[in-house]
């Protein structure tokens, strides 16, 4: 049999001891085994747990890269909780007292639309051409001019016991509202609440500026639209910075009534990746708006009906490439037909309005579009829990100092000044009928008939054109809901040394043994070649050693 060298001897030597010695229950029976059987038997049994480590590893790092997320709740105490932006749209677009000074006019393209509207017949697509969102499309300027505007929509504001004005809302423009504003829109540094209640609240007093319509004349009611042809006012609450979207996610609030709006905050904390997909970027095509879901989704349902149907929507936003795109109910030579409609024919065929309700239609049924839309849910988002109540509001006893307060005087409206002019009448027709406190009492004993039908008549359209609506946190406790690695890195590591040290009884220290021993094996083979280095400098046959050598190098060296 060959003998082992020496090299070899030291290597099989110094595995023996580390395997004797090793905290591996499995290998330090093999090394320490005297019998052949049982070292057999041994080796057989570290291989099976070997193997079953191996496949519980593979297990546990395959559940580790799915990176799956679990969600947790916390409410938070004793912190500022950040106001919302509150935006408010007049349920009905117009301003009928607008429509009337425009239907004055000789030449306004108002009447002349409606006479095109009720001449033609446009099939499926007559309860567009008779929206609101018809008008806007078809008449922008005149859509302009019939808005409301801020002064004469809102009355009163007042906010954490301070008053506010224009200047604290900012306009913005809704296909199906028209003219939208928004308290708190988020330009300014945050507005942190430290108190609840309605009185460190927002409260405004809004005018919806319901008034008669002009003798004769009466709007079209679009018997499919569920949310228009009603009196009273939207509200959406969002958080700061973001885009409203009043038909989705508005509030009615109705006339004649204080409208309460308690707010409870709710934080949503998403991870990125790779355990999700949030960003914290602003809104793609709207950089002025902070990235939500729905939005981004909203703004993606414009590009595709731009791209289908060569034109845009009035009911979605507005993105870049829309500029100089057309709407699809936008008509572009009804002029020309209702001048001369015996040259056109009676049926009109609007293909880009088909077909942008064909599309919205499709994403309605299938949202696989959402895929090539690539949103993402925001990694911060506060979102509000809402509770409504009502009161009957305002109290007749109140109703003139009312209007005396809130337009000293001045009264556009036909039926608010009606009202202000009969309850004027009456309180100067008492204080001048009655003097004494005696008398004062029995001021409602000596109404007439009449005078109480006007009382009732002005108290009623009163409330149909004012309301108040305070909108506030009443709670300042934040419930947040953050996600969490459902099987993080430090939980990887602990089921790895759980499994080796079940089926192997390794731990930490046990691979300290191992980075031992391989430091140690490359020390000896580096030692073993320092040795062999003087065998390699001699030279056999008999030729001078190294040693002579280097003596007679040296003497050369010295007598030259």
């Amino acid at each position: 049999m060959k003998e082992a060298k020496p090299k070899d001897r030291g290597v099989l030597s110094l595995i023996a001891e580390l395997g004797s010695e090793s905290s591996a229950h499995g290998l330090a029976r093999i090394v320490s085994s005297k019998q052949t059987k049982r070292r057999l038997i041994w080796t057989i049994l570290v291989i099976i747990g070997l193997a079953a480590a191996t496949v519980q590893f593979s297990m546990l790092v395959k559940k580790y890269l799915q990176f799956q997320v679990v969600e947790v709740s916390e409410v938070k105490d004793s912190m500022p909780v950040e106001f919302p932006a509150i935006t408010v749209c007049n349920i009905e677009p117009i301003s009928l007292r607008k429509v009337r000074k425009l239907l004055s006019l000789p030449n306004a393209d108002l009447k002349r639309w409606l006479e095109f509207v009720y001449r033609f017949k446009f099939g499926k697509q007559t309860a567009h051409l008779t929206s609101i969102r018809a008008f806007y499309e078809n008449l922008g300027d005149e859509a302009e001019y019939v808005r409301h505007e801020l002064k004469d929509f809102i009355k009163h504001c007042r906010f954490n016991k301070d008053q506010c004005g224009s200047s604290n809302f900012t306009m913005s423009f809704d296909g199906n509202y028209y003219s939208c504003f928004t308290f708190n829109r988020g330009h300014y540094d945050k507005i942190l609440m430290h108190s609840t209640g309605p009185e460190n609240g927002l409260s405004l007093i809004l005018a919806v500026d319901n008034d008669n319509p002009p003798l004769g004349t009466y709007g079209v009611y679009n018997i499919d639209s569920n949310i228009l042809h009603s009196a009273g006012v939207r509200v959406v609450v969002h958080a700061p910075n973001t885009m409203p979207s009043p038909v989705n996610h508005g509030i009615d609030v109705p006339p004649g009534y204080s409208s309460s709006i308690g707010l409870k905050a709710v934080l949503h904390t998403r991870l990125s990746e790779p355990y999700g997909n949030c960003s914290n970027s602003v809104l793609e095509g709207a950089e002025s708006y902070n990235n939500t879901f729905f939005t981004c989704l909203q703004m993606c349902k414009q590009r595709i009906i731009i791209e289908k149907c060569r034109c845009k929507s009035s009911g979605l936003p507005e993105v870049q490439s829309s500029a100089n795109v057309p709407f699809c109910g936008y008509i572009e030579n009804w002029r020309d037909m209702i001048a001369s409609p015996n040259q056109y024919p009676h049926d009109v065929y609007l293909p880009r309005l088909i077909c942008e309700e064909h599309v919205s239609h499709e994403m309605t049924t299938d949202r696989s579009y959402e895929v090539s839309c690539k949103c993402v849910q925001p990694c911060h988002e506060t979102t509000f829990q809402k509770s409504v109540s009502l009161s009957y509001w305002p109290l007749e006893f109140y109703q003139l100092n009312i209007l005396e307060l809130l337009y000293n005087g001045s009264i556009d409206q036909n039926r608010l000044k009606e009202a202000y002019t009969v309850l004027s009448n009456l309180t100067k027709q008492e204080s001048m009928k009655h003097e004494s406190s005696k008398e004062k009492e029995n001021m409602e004993a000596g109404y007439s008939s009449q005078e109480r039908e006007e009382a009732d008549r002005a108290s009623k359209l009163i409330r149909q054109n004012l309301l108040r609506v305070n909108i506030y946190l009443e709670d300042l406790s934040v419930v947040e809901f953050r996600q969490m690695p459902a099987y993080d890195l430090a939980d990887l590591f602990a089921d790895i040394g759980g499994t080796m040290g079940l089926w192997m009884g390794i731990s930490v220290l046990t691979i300290m043994e191992l980075v031992e021993l391989v430091i140690r094996l490359i020390l000896l083979m580096f030692r073993s070649e320092t040795r062999q280095m003087p065998e390699k400098q001699t030279i056999p046959n008999g030729m001078v050693q190294p040693e002579r050598r280097q003596f007679l190098q040296t003497g050369f060296e010295s007598s030259v």
